[in-house]
């Protein structure tokens, strides 16, 4: 024992090896590469790194990363479907027709709430629905009676989700009435949105807007009604009345986000001095300005705003086929808009993005296709996992870190 005690003192000592720092920005250089699953389950590692992928610094450097890189953003993008559900579908597997499309269930806020209507049916016996008179009725009558109404078989358990845009990975979705959430479906974040004060919510019908101010780095919710545009600032986490809406109160869908600004179709006058525009209410200074609509759109009432490949867009929107559309191929620019016409026939139609192979992917009338603009073929997508007879309405997010409760009030 003492002849080994000796050879081991007579032995170099072996220093442990020391794990290098790396400095912060070579960290998130790192990490802003990698996708957002792998980043979600690296949460796990430690409390350190719990904070790093909470840190707004690492997910601003992973969104710039998605917008600027190709790769990466095609990676990344997602379409999100609504139909008594939320369902994601991967971007890069549109186009292919070597590869089924499957759809995968999101876990969202208020997901598990039931609708009236369902309940309603849970007390239905035999298939009908019995209600008592009430006791006036009654009082009436010599007998009470019982009134019974024919049900359908088979009532979705769950409230439709209404999506009301999409920014930078956040999603502004309305899962019951009246209730707003931002909602990020990659990292399954969210938050309620606060009801506007009684003083200044609008009553009855209003439409809604979501999008990013890039100088102030705040997203913002808008909500037109009452003849007010209402402002929901994130980082103040709070409402106020901006200025007024001087158009008909004819606005019925979601505006959609471009350039910093939300874009509604809108009209107002009367006679020779009637006008159809696109409002465009600026989220940087909160102010609404008007952009020319195509000389061929007589009434806002029919028609709705849209985006494709960047680009506005103005669609119809109701009462009969149409088979047209206009695309502002410089924004702002009245003289650019041009006429696009389709070899199918739609009520509504919202253009969502370009897939792969350069075809647009359009949602026409609660159903997903590829439209080939240079050839005018077409064909729609069937997409597994999603139950089939509700139909669905569509939109675009990208996969970041983007946090909707990473703004405090300054």
């Amino acid at each position: 024992m003492e002849k080994k005690r000796i050879i081991r003192q007579l032995l170099p000592v072996e220093e442990e090896a020391e794990i290098p720092v790396l400095p912060q920005e070579i960290v998130v250089e790192i990490l802003s590469r990698l996708p957002i699953k792998s980043l979600c389950k690296f949460r796990c590692v430690s409390k350190q790194w719990l904070s790093l992928m909470s840190d707004p610094l690492l997910a601003k450097s992973h969104l710039k990363k998605t917008i600027r890189n190709d790769c990466f953003y095609s990676q990344r993008k997602r379409v999100l479907i609504s139909s008594h559900n939320l369902y994601c579908l991967e971007y890069a597997s549109i186009g292919r027709f070597d590869e089924n499309l499957v759809a995968l269930e999101l876990d969202y806020p208020l997901k598990d709430a039931s609708n009236g209507l369902a309940e309603l049916i849970d007390s239905a016996r035999d298939g009908s629905l019995y209600c008592e008179r009430s006791e006036e009725e009654e009082e009436e009558d010599e007998f009470p009676v019982m009134v019974k109404l024919n049900m359908p078989c088979c009532v979705n358990q769950r409230n439709w989700v209404d999506i009301l845009g999409s920014c930078n990975g956040l999603v502004c979705i309305s899962p019951d009435e009246d209730t707003l959430y931002l909602f990020n479906p990659s990292t399954r974040e969210s938050k309620r949105i606060p009801d506007p004060p009684s003083s200044f919510a609008p009553d009855g019908l209003s439409v809604n807007g979501f999008g990013y101010d890039f100088v102030n780095d705040d997203y913002k919710v808008v909500k037109v009604g009452c003849g007010n545009v209402f402002v929901y600032s994130l980082r103040r986490d709070s409402w106020r009345i901006v200025c007024s809406f001087p158009y008909d109160d004819n606005v019925y869908e979601p505006g959609v986000h471009l350039n910093g600004a939300v874009h509604w179709m809108a009209s107002y006058g009367d006679g020779a001095d009637y006008r159809c525009v696109v409002a465009a209410f600026s989220l940087e200074e909160e102010v609404i300005s008007d952009l020319p609509a195509p000389d061929i759109v007589d009434t806002s009432f029919e028609f709705v705003a849209g985006v494709l490949n960047g680009c506005l867009c103005v669609l119809h929107s109701r009462n009969q086929m149409h088979n047209d559309f206009w695309v502002m191929t410089e924004y702002g620019m009245g003289e650019t808009w041009t006429k696009l016409t389709l070899s199918l026939s739609y009520i509504c139609m919202k253009p969502l993005c370009l897939a792969q192979n350069g075809e647009a992917l359009l949602e026409v009338d609660g159903k997903l296709l590829l439209y080939n603009l240079e050839d005018d073929s077409y064909r729609y997508l069937a997409v597994d996992g999603i139950p089939e007879g509700d139909g669905f309405e569509a939109d675009t997010y990208l996969e970041t870190l983007v946090s909707p409760n990473g703004f405090f009030r300054p």
